[in-house]
């Protein structure tokens, strides 16, 4: 497995990620100035940096980490609550 990939997004160079040999990730750096936000990031591969990269070139910015974030799925309160409820 190679240690540097280029990141492409929309035919232009978004930047290289190189393996980390201490920490197994990868760190990106920007070759162009859209993605220098992600300068110094650590990406587990290199698949999760492009898709940030593709995400900052569509967008135009990060989303915050809220925006990630899969909104929890709550279940349906138990049918006697609303009785109980309604009863006080």
């Amino acid at each position: 497995m190679p240690d540097a990939y280029v990141i492409e997004v929309g035919g232009r160079t978004a930047g290289i990620v190189a393996r980390d040999s201490h920490s197994h990730s990868f760190n990106f750096f920007s070759a162009d100035r859209p993605f220098n936000v992600m300068e110094g990031q650590r990406f587990s591969d290199p698949l999760a940096a492009e898709r940030v990269a593709r995400m900052l070139a569509k967008h135009g910015s990060l989303p915050r980490h809220r925006e990630l974030a899969r909104p929890a799925k709550v279940p349906p309160p138990p049918f006697w609550l609303e009785r109980y409820l309604n009863k006080t």
